[in-house]
């Protein structure tokens, strides 16, 4: 928009200074300079950064790092290089920002979980489904660390004086295998971060610097994970390695540093390589010896070590004389003079500095483990000391084992080079009163590997180390110990045993490791397996220091898929890039000016506008961007199916979306999953928008009976596998979700697999759809197919428009291509033509060159003469002896007509647009060939179902359990076995001390089941919604399901599948009374439930059934009398009513049961009554004649202290006397009995039945029965 001119006057002093040449200055409003400003950036958004461009399907930092990649020659069949590497040239020629976005990137591009094919491929950590990030692109380390390699303990910037160079060297990853690092890189000064463990071990590294720490993960699991030290908190512990050790190989050659003696000066022999003896002399030095004067002394009260020491260096330097003398405190000294000795162990490492600047000799690093042994000896003979002591912590005995020095340096390097023997060390603290720096061995584990692998000298000390072994070695380490693991453990595993032990040091988890594999999940075993493996010091952060000097740091590359390396004993990390075959494929042909180039972001190289891209990169790996006001967001797909989309298109123009879904079924996830929906596929193809619907592929796994696991094994697209897990279980915690036991992601390299195990009899399909429902387990992908088309316009594509604008690239590509080859062909061509020309006059053309004075007047003179042009006469010239000959001339022939034919077959391709689209098809039936497979992503034709929970809940039989105290439980009727009558029947479920079964009724899980409360309330249940539970658990309690409050029992209850052909609910109470409602008013009952009769003081309602109006009713007592009326003896009535009587009862007796009775089928009933001390009958209904309803009625059981009272009746027909009719008789302490009905003898009123349940327990009660 052009900037509108400022119409007020100027003033005197611009004019002036417009004079002057001074910058012309436009007031400009400030709405349009706004206005303006925003739509310029919008649009460097738009095309410069968050749209790809549909030709090849980039977005331009993508675009530049392959570019980049390729121009640095890592080609997909090249070695690999540092990603930093990578990230260094595409921030210095193409794209001027942050360097963590072009990283970023650049992993992305490598991931083969957010890629359907890759375009990068990396080396190393690139991150995971679980939304882990990737290893830091350079990891540097100060020059001191010292790294473990096959050629010693050295510090990382003694490997190389070089700036980059290749190396040969093997280094210790973090698995304990030596893995070979084949470059070295001197990265520069960089700021840099020292991190320090409560135990004094420390490194120093860039910010990005990637080391192994021990964390709680998301799931409040004890893991592993890779932090970069920016990221390090005084909360982490750092994994510091001591159970793998790594030496040099041989011992380190010492022919260089010897020095030729002066010509005053008396030859001795001086060791061309290390060995024990000298090893074991610079250790004494180290720790006893002084430099003064030119000179070296040694001085040791210890004669037999000071004996050792002389005779080593007359050993080691034959022809040498020592100046030995006594001095204070009964000491031996010696001193070495002879300089050629001296400068030669000043030159292989020992310090000529005081004793505050001491440090481990170089040359001893560099050589055998033996060696380094014999150093460590002598060296703590010296300046060491091991004491025993007293203490009551450990059974009274204990050993103190330290080493003293006044250097720092010496000291950082000790705990390292330790660490190599398995031995630990404290924090090292300063003596103030002799400045001396104390490191104590800590630890029985370590003092033992040093009495084992290192040990004194002097057989005083040894004999004071060697007490180590007879001391408890169950002790606790105050040091050395497991974070998190107990508490783990204790939170998840809430057993007697996990309870009692602590499990936080190495000892007691070895000793506890049989019983723990029978308590733990295979999840957490493996986890104690590799603790247990790899014995790592676990030592939490104490200082993080940022200096703000910048030094100089350096690093390796370690050519293991690891990329891990230990230096200073923490454990370091990379990643690694090269090109993939893949995108080579997007590359290839660029240098034939096949697509335009522009200049980069400061003018100085030129980078491509667009890649030549000969496969459908935009819907192949699919894009996510957001712009100013427009986002993109285009899914992966299957590249054999882009292939035949994109011939497709090319033979029918016309080919119409119903077609192009035949061949290009749907979007294909690298990481697999389900779509449901092919008119939803079908309308984001046809619209270039739309919604899909994604789900995991899961599946139920039966595990034994009752006993299920929902196993996820791929996963939707862009889904964070650990953000998901953690969902679950956050829904299970809160309650949401009902029925998971546990949960655990035991996803590995070869795939996803998140397990989810189940609660006994829960239905598993009913879990799975709430998984789906809450969780990202079922997902949409909202497509969004907006991309730059002609690289500058936005546009939302349809499936059909991206392969056409596809098309048309290739075509151009091809194009400028042939084009690019036919003008090499005929530059070719042309000059054959002048060579062969030549060869046939060349006696003319050799006379011509023998008399030209220079080049340039014999290259003039063919053209002359001769008629060549320029460019032959240049070939000519140039053209050797040798191809004069015959064969040389025919071969010259033979290529000249080879170009033509080319020049001929170049010009047909360029005049014939079919034979463009046929090579657009071979290179994509090539590639299909090269790089295709199978779909990942399954595609479902239908939309997902809405599933109602009855859906995924089979309809079958269920009993239903309800105690006196109000717990509830559903079982199955095959939990009880058919038994004799008489028998003394199973436990049905474990009751409270005092509880009692109360009800006690047969039903199926998909019905509605009415509870009728004592205080005359109504509730609403479905049946599957009680928790199903073994025979003998004692159930959930019922104010889980129902409101009703702390004294209020359930007193009857219905299945409405009993009642959908009935009209009437027939109520009666304890006391009798008797109540009709009709039964639409119970067709909508409340969460909180409906008054269902209004109750007198002390009564409580106990029975409701279902009836037609035209029905009979029977009530018996609990004193053995019943009544029978007709049911139109008591009126219909409202909810809120009282009822009518029903029986006159005497005192102390009360209602037991009650029946609905047909009269159509009365000479085929039977009324079954049994009796609280279990004996039963069946009697014909028959034998009780019809009274007025509100008597007394007959006698219906001989009722004696033998049978005990009437507590339960039911009324059967004559055909249930089947093997498919059964009763169930339950006791108040839980004993259970199942009968065949048939066995129930047929008896009068007046007697007392025979015995059906034989009672275990002396003041047992049978407390209900039911039929099923």
């Amino acid at each position: 928009m052009p900037k509108k001119e400022n119409s007020t006057e100027q003033k005197p002093d611009q004019e002036k200074d417009k004079s002057k040449g001074a910058d012309k200055i436009l007031l400009q409003p400030i709405v349009d300079e706004m206005q303006q400003s925003y739509l310029d950036y919008a649009m460097s958004v738009i095309v410069s950064r968050a749209l790809p461009d549909v030709r090849d399907g980039l977005k331009p930092v993508h675009r530049r790092i392959l570019y980049a990649m390729w121009t640095i020659g890592l080609k997909a069949g090249g070695k690999f290089r540092k990603s930093a590497t990578v990230v260094g040239e595409v921030l210095g020629k193409y794209h001027p920002h942050g360097d963590s976005a072009v990283y970023d990137s650049l992993v992305r591009l490598a991931q083969n979980f957010s890629m359907r094919a890759p375009l990068v491929h990396g080396q190393g950590n690139f991150g995971s489904m679980d939304g882990d990030g990737a290893a830091a692109m350079r990891y540097c380390l100060t020059g001191d660390s010292l790294v473990l390699t096959d050629k010693g303990i050295v510090p990382i910037e003694s490997i190389s004086k070089k700036t980059e160079t290749a190396i040969n060297l093997r280094v210790l990853n973090y698995k304990g295998k030596a893995v070979q690092a084949d470059k070295f890189f001197n990265s520069g000064k960089h700021n840099v971060i020292r991190i320090t463990t409560e135990q004094g071990y420390g490194i120093r590294g860039t910010y990005n610097h990637p080391i192994l720490v021990w964390k709680l993960n998301e799931f409040s699991q004890p893991d592993f994970a890779w932090k970069l030290l920016e990221d390090i908190t005084t909360n982490d512990y750092a994994l510091i390695n001591r159970s793998s050790c790594l030496f040099s190989k041989q011992n380190a050659s010492l022919k260089t540093y010897k020095a030729k003696p002066s010509k005053k000066q008396k030859k001795i022999g001086l060791p061309s390589a290390m060995n024990k003896d000298l090893a074991f002399l610079l250790g004494a030095l180290t720790a006893e010896g002084s430099f003064s004067r030119g000179q070296i002394s040694f001085n040791n009260q210890d004669a037999r070590f000071y004996d050792k020491v002389k005779n080593i260096i007359i050993k080691e330097f034959p022809g040498i004389k020592l100046y030995e003398r006594k001095i204070k405190g009964n000491c031996q000294e010696l001193n070495i003079y002879h300089q050629q000795a001296v400068n030669f162990l000043h030159a292989i490492g020992l310090s000529k500095e005081k004793s505050d600047k001491k440090a481990i000799p170089f040359s001893v690093l560099a050589s055998r483990q033996d060696c380094v042994r014999q150093f460590l000896i002598s060296l703590f003979e010296g300046d060491g000391s091991v004491i025993s002591k007293k203490e009551k912590r450990h059974n009274g005995e204990s050993i103190e084992l330290t080493y003293n020095s006044k250097s720092e340096q010496l000291i950082k390097e000790l705990k390292t080079v330790l660490l190599n023997f398995g031995v630990t060390t404290t924090a090292p603290y300063q003596d103030k009163r002799n400045q001396c720096y104390k490191l104590i061995i800590s630890g029985s584990d370590s003092i033992y590997n040093f009495h084992k692998q290192i040990g004194f000298f002097s057989r005083e000390k040894k004999e004071k180390l060697g007490s180590i072994e007879n001391m408890n070695k169950e002790r606790m380490s105050k040091n050395d110990w497991i974070p998190h693991i107990t508490e783990y453990l204790r939170k998840n595993y809430p057993t007697q045993f996990i309870k009692k032990h602590n499990f936080d040091r190495y000892n007691n988890l070895e000793k506890n490791y049989n019983a723990l594999k029978n308590i733990l999940n295979s999840r957490d075993m493996l986890m104690i397996d590799w603790i247990l493996k790899n014995k790592f010091f676990f030592n939490k952060i104490k200082t993080i220091e940022k200096p703000k000097i910048k030094e100089t740091v350096y690093s390796i590359r370690v050519k293991n898929t690891c990329h891990s390396f230990v230096a200073n004993g923490f454990i370091n990390h990379n990643t690694e890039a090269k090109l993939s075959r893949v995108s080579e494929e997007m590359l290839f042909d660029i240098e034939k000016e096949t697509v335009d180039f522009i200049d980069n972001y400061d003018g100085t190289i030129q980078e491509p506008r667009v890649l030549p891209a000969k496969l459908p990169n935009l819907l192949l790996n699919g894009t996510l961007g957001i712009a100013v006001g427009m986002a993109t967001n285009i899914p992966p797909h299957n590249l054999t199916e882009l292939c035949d989309g994109v011939s497709a298109v090319i033979d029918n123009e016309d080919i119409d979306i119903n077609e192009l879904i035949k061949i290009v079924k749907g979007p294909d996830f690298p990481t697999g999953g389900i779509i449901y929906n092919k008119a939803d596929i079908k309308q984001a193809y046809a619209t270039g928008k739309g919604g899909i619907v994604v789900r995991a592929v899961t599946d139920i796994e039966e595990i034994k009976a009752g006993m299920h696991r929902i196993i996820v094994t791929e996963m939707p697209y862009q889904v964070n596998k650990a953000d998901l897990v953690a969902k679950i279980a956050e829904l299970v915690k809160d309650k949401k979700i009902d029925g998971i036991k546990d949960l655990r992601d035991e996803s590995d390299k070869d795939g996803v697999r998140v397990v989810v195990e189940l609660k006994k009899d829960t239905y598993p399909q009913k879990i799975l759809n709430r998984l789906f429902k809450l969780t990202n387990l079922q997902t949409t992908f909202h497509v969004n197919m907006l991309a730059l088309v002609d690289g500058i316009q936005p546009r939302v594509l349809t499936l059909k428009s991206v392969f056409e604008e596809f098309i048309k690239h290739r075509k151009e590509v091809i194009k400028r291509r042939t084009e690019f080859d036919l003008q090499k062909a005929k530059d070719r061509a042309h000059i054959l033509e002048g060579l062969v020309k030549a060869i046939s006059i060349i006696d003319k053309i050799i006379a011509l060159i023998k008399k030209s004075k220079d080049r340039d007047e014999a290259r003039i003179g063919l053209i002359k003469k001769f008629k060549f042009t320029e460019a032959q006469s240049n070939a000519i010239l140039d053209m050797r002896l040798s191809q004069l000959a015959n064969l040389e001339r025919q071969r010259l022939e033979d290529e000249l007509k080879e170009k033509k034919a080319l020049i001929k077959e170049l010009e047909s391709i360029l005049s014939s647009s079919k034979k463009v689209l046929s090579i657009i098809k071979n290179e994509l039936k090539e590639l299909k060939e090269k790089f295709g497979d199978e779909r990942r992503t399954k595609i479902i034709s239908g939309a997902v179902d809405t599933f109602s929970q009855e859906d995924l809940i089979p309809n079958e039989s269920a009993i239903v359990i309800i105690t006196h105290d109000g717990y509830i439980k559903r079982l199955s009727p095959d939990t009880f076995k058919t038994q004799i009558r008489g028998g003394k029947g199973v436990v049905g479920l474990t009751t409270k001390e005092e509880d009692a079964v109360e009800m006690f009724f047969a039903t199926t899980t998909h019905s509605d089941i009415l509870f009728f409360t004592n205080r005359g309330r109504v509730f609403q249940l479905k049946a599957y919604d009680v928790p199903a539970a073994s025979r003998t658990a004692k159930g959930s309690s019922l104010v889980n399901f129902l409101q009703i409050s702390g004294e209020e029992k359930v007193g009857a209850v219905l299945s409405l599948d009993d009642i959908k052909d009935s009209k009437f609910l027939i109520m009666v109470t304890r006391s009798g009374t008797i109540k009709k409602v009709p039964i639409e008013d119970f067709a909508n009952v409340r969460r909180s439930g409906l008054i269902a009769i209004k109750l007198h003081s002390g009564d409580a309602l106990e029975w409701v059934k279902p009836s037609n109006g035209k029905n009979e009713i029977m009530l018996i007592s609990n004193n053995g009398q019943a009544i029978r009326f007709k049911e139109d003896n008591v009126r219909p009535m409202g909810r809120a009513a009282s009822g009518v009587r029903g029986i006159k009862l005497k005192d102390a007796d009360n209602v037991v049961g009650m029946d609905v009775i047909n009269p159509d089928k009365a000479s085929q009933t039977l009324l079954f009554v049994i009796t609280a001390n279990g004996y039963g009958k069946k009697t014909s209904i028959k034998e009780y004649k019809i009274q007025s309803r509100g008597g007394s009625g007959i006698k219906t059981a001989n009722v004696t202290a033998k049978t005990g009272k009437v507590i339960g009746s039911m009324a059967v027909g004559e055909n249930l006397n089947d093997d498919k009719s059964d009763i169930i008789a339950i006791s108040g302490k839980g004993q259970t009995i199942r009968v065949p009905m048939k066995s129930v003898s047929k008896l009068g009123r007046a007697t007392q039945g025979v015995r059906i349940m034989r009672l275990k327990e002396p003041n047992d009660k049978v407390s209900n029965v039911a039929l099923v």
